[in-house]
């Protein structure tokens, strides 16, 4: 008989039982009322009364302990659908039907077992044998994606999803969205077991897998979150690094909300401070070093724009104060001695009383007017004449 087929069988049989004990006659509507809920109940509910339920578990138990696999999961497997058994022995017979999917080497469909024990049973005894079993298909799913980046380590870069069909007769693999699958899978094995000895593992490669992808923000969430809850982790200083380099690319460059860039410079500040790791490995400092200039050099542009932007639209006197601070606050980049220059040439025509009025039409408008119908503006104290020099009236002193 094909999987599945057994209990709905028993459920029409039972059905089929009832149907003739209805159609037997009743002497009383008391025993005809009993009669109705036995077909309902065979026909509608997922539990029923089985007093030998222990006994076919260890029955079941036995199967699996001499290799009989197909049988012992289905054994397994009615034991756990039975929602009238013991909260405990359902919990066991659905962990040993993963177990038994496991041995047959049916990884995707063994995952998607040990899921269902997470989602029905979340606080039980098996659950992190479950995610550990989980991380170790997901490990072995990983290997293909580390094949791949080590041979596309040469051209670095973002390295783009390329998915491949598998081998339809391969039942260790999901045949299609495997990577989509790995990852679905890491992430419930850290929900479901917060503190467990692999949670920090998925969550690196939850992170690493979306960095190399280029999905900057979900690796920037992985990282930042095993920074976080896992202090005492040995992925920690590794996820630190990417997690500043996820921070500043999630960014989208200098034209959008500049707190990723923030957030990458504090973490910078917190990784040299306190983490010792980074500062004394050669390879690490330099990551850091590199992302630390990154950063200022993203913000030295964003300012700029802002500076520049005043400037078009017809705003001097904004537009020194953001050079003046880009001069300031970037020294020894090429957008400090850009804004030097331009904030010389922008204090000089304020200086003539003829500030660039930019692209804004109403300060084009303001400007003109003024320059043809304005009154003249005072020079500046520094550039005034001297004034003529004071004689007496009895003429100049003698020598």
């Amino acid at each position: 008989m094909p999987t599945g087929a057994e209990p709905t069988f028993r459920r029409l049989a039972a059905a089929a039982a009832g149907l003739a004990l209805l159609g037997a006659g009743c002497k009383s509507g008391e025993s005809f009322r009993q009669r109705v809920n036995v077909v309902r109940a065979a026909l509608t509910d997922s539990g029923y009364d089985d007093p030998t339920a222990a006994d076919r578990l260890a029955e079941a138990e036995r199967l699996f302990a001499d290799g009989q696999y197909p049988k012992a999961q289905e054994a397994f497997r009615t034991l756990a659908d039975n929602k009238s058994n013991p909260a405990d022995l359902a919990e066991r017979a659905r962990f040993m039907q993963a177990e038994c999917r496991f041995k047959r080497d049916q990884y995707p469909e063994a995952v998607d077992t040990y899921h269902r024990l997470l989602m029905d049973f979340p606080t039980g005894a098996h659950r992190r044998d479950a995610c550990g079993r989980i991380f170790e298909v997901c490990d072995y799913w990983l290997n293909d994606f580390r094949d791949e980046t080590a041979r596309r380590a040469e051209k670095g870069g973002i390295q783009g999803w390329r998915p491949a069909l598998k081998n339809p007769l391969d039942p260790t693999r999901p045949f299609v969205g495997q990577e989509g699958r790995t990852l679905d899978a890491l992430e419930h094995v850290w929900t479901h077991d917060l503190t467990g000895p692999v949670a920090d593992k998925a969550l690196f490669w939850c992170g690493y897998v979306n960095f190399v992808r280029g999905d900057f923000e979900d690796a920037d969430h992985f990282f930042s979150t095993l920074c976080e809850v896992h202090k005492d982790s040995p992925l920690r200083p590794q996820a630190m690094v990417y997690a500043v380099q996820a921070k500043n690319n999630a960014t989208g460059g200098p034209d959008y909300d500049a707190r990723k860039c923030a957030e990458a410079l504090q973490l910078v500040h917190l990784a040299e401070a306190g983490v010792p790791e980074l500062t004394q490995n050669p390879e690490m400092a330099e990551k850091l070093t590199r992302a630390r200039f990154a950063i200022r050099l993203q913000q030295a542009e964003k300012d700029f724009r802002t500076a520049d932007y005043y400037e078009r639209t017809g705003h001097p006197g904004s537009a020194v104060f953001y050079y003046e601070l880009v001069r300031r606050r970037y020294a020894g980049t090429r957008y400090s001695d850009l804004a030097e220059q331009k904030k010389e040439r922008l204090l000089a025509l304020m200086r003539e009383g003829k500030p660039a009025p930019g692209t804004d039409p109403f300060a084009v408008v303001g400007a003109k007017w003024r320059e043809v119908f304005g009154k003249p503006r005072p020079a500046p104290d520094d550039q005034a004449p001297a004034s003529p020099e004071v004689v007496p009236a009895g003429g100049p002193p003698r020598p």
